[in-house]
């Protein structure tokens, strides 16, 4: 065995790094915050719109997880479910038909977001056994640091990618239907690559005997798993105002292009500022991940929303600080989108084994009426303007930090192991 191996560096740990670095190359076309709110915007010119496109991602990852955990102890072959399920990635490919057939204006826009729903739920459902086949395939201390990987070299391949997403934002040449069309079908392509890379993976522990699904009974325990455990309840309280922080800095994109009359050249490289950013933040926060623990990706991540959205209040009232400043906002504000990995990771961390399910889901579950809160942000920057929700944003940023300093750091969560 050779020593990248030894150290875990084996055939598991580079096919779903490739797996999710394939999903990660496709998804600046398909961003909430980026591609998705232009898209939205251009059709209908409603931030509401804008916002509810950031609730039905968050509302249908979390369904597609509250369907699928219950299953999880009863998949033989979890890669193999996995890819029946990731065949969905070809959704956007309809996205883009019905554009391509003339589709326009608000018909346009909900069509999508019924797909877009789609989407997110498929990947919901894959969720969970990815959760537990990274537990079982990668060993803990690697499992943020390929996390970051999937993110980093997603990032690169998107960063080429991105060079022709920001001629397709800008070309004269297309039409508004033709361009976003083209944009989506291109997103799929890519994300069905990722479909090779998860037929390599080998279940290290495959189930020999399934669980016998009780469905009733496994949620009814729920709320007993949660209430015997400390770091989970404190987890739980502190993801609760990140998910309304986080759903604010979705709309920086938006917020440039209003506030300071961009033109489409110079709108396209802010979505190319994003890929940059996110490309950063998978390296960066997957650094963190593997030297420090997953509580500091959690403090850094929700002081970085605090800095983002100061940042774009400052430019509101000081319109002199440029489209520069509002470069680097939009860089950092998709650099903070690698969040999930610290939440993931976190509560695969402090979760016994036989609960990583119930710990992954009551994560996800908490952010259910939180998920409500892009809607909400896009009806008050519809109402009054994008300084009030970016305030609302900044103030739940500031309580995650607060409640987040309660986390386990590293040393506790291997004491807390010793002990169990």
């Amino acid at each position: 065995m050779g020593p990248g191996k030894e150290k875990g560096f084996d055939r598991n740990y580079w096919a779903l790094t490739l797996e999710g670095a394939a999903f990660v190359g496709g998804m600046p076309m398909l961003s909430a915050s980026g591609v998705v709110a232009l898209f939205i915007d251009t059709m209908t010119g409603s931030k509401a719109l804008v916002g509810l496109a950031v609730t039905i991602q968050a509302l249908s990852l979390l369904l597609g997880q509250l369907l699928c955990a219950p299953y999880v102890g009863s998949i033989r072959n979890i890669p193999g479910f996995m890819f029946k399920f990731m065949l969905l990635r070809a959704l956007p490919i309809l996205m883009g038909a019905t554009l391509f057939l003339g589709a326009d204006g608000l018909v346009a826009a909900s069509i999508f977001l019924l797909l877009y729903g789609a989407f997110w739920l498929s990947d919901g459902v894959v969720t969970m056994p990815w959760g537990e086949l990274s537990a079982r395939a990668i060993k803990p201390e690697l499992r943020g640091h390929m996390m970051g990987m999937q993110i980093t070299l997603g990032g690169l391949a998107s960063l080429l990618t991105g060079l022709l997403l920001t001629w397709l934002l800008s070309t004269p040449r297309l039409t508004e239907q033709h361009r976003f069309g083209t944009i989506f079908i291109i997103a799929s392509t890519i994300l069905l690559i990722s479909l090779f890379f998860i037929r390599l993976v080998k279940d290290p522990s495959p189930v020999a005997v399934p669980a016998k699904l009780d469905i009733r009974r496994y949620y009814s325990k729920i709320p007993a798993i949660i209430k015997a455990s400390k770091p989970l309840q404190y987890a739980l309280l502190a993801r609760m105002p990140g998910y309304i922080g986080f759903s604010a800095i979705t709309f920086i994109v938006v917020f440039g292009k209003d506030s300071l009359g961009l033109s489409e050249t110079q709108i396209s490289w802010l979505v190319y500022a994003q890929i940059v950013g996110s490309c950063l933040g998978g390296f960066l926060l997957g650094e963190v991940s593997r030297r420090f623990g997953n509580k500091t990706v959690i403090l850094v991540s929700n002081m970085g929303v605090v800095v983002t959205l100061s940042m774009a209040i400052m430019l509101v009232y000081n319109p002199a600080l440029g489209y520069a400043w509002l470069i680097f906002a939009c860089a950092l504000a998709s650099l903070l989108y690698s969040n999930w990995l610290g939440y993931f990771n976190y509560f695969l961390d402090i979760a016994p084994r036989e609960d990583r399910p119930a710990f992954q889901l009551s994560g996800s579950s908490i952010g259910i009426p939180f998920s409500f809160a892009g809607y909400g942000l896009g009806a008050i920057i519809d109402k009054w303007g994008f300084v009030p929700a970016f305030i609302v944003g900044g103030i739940a940023a500031v309580f995650a930090v607060l409640l987040s300093t309660r986390l386990l750091s590293r040393k506790q969560i291997k004491n807390l192991d010793l002990a169990l």
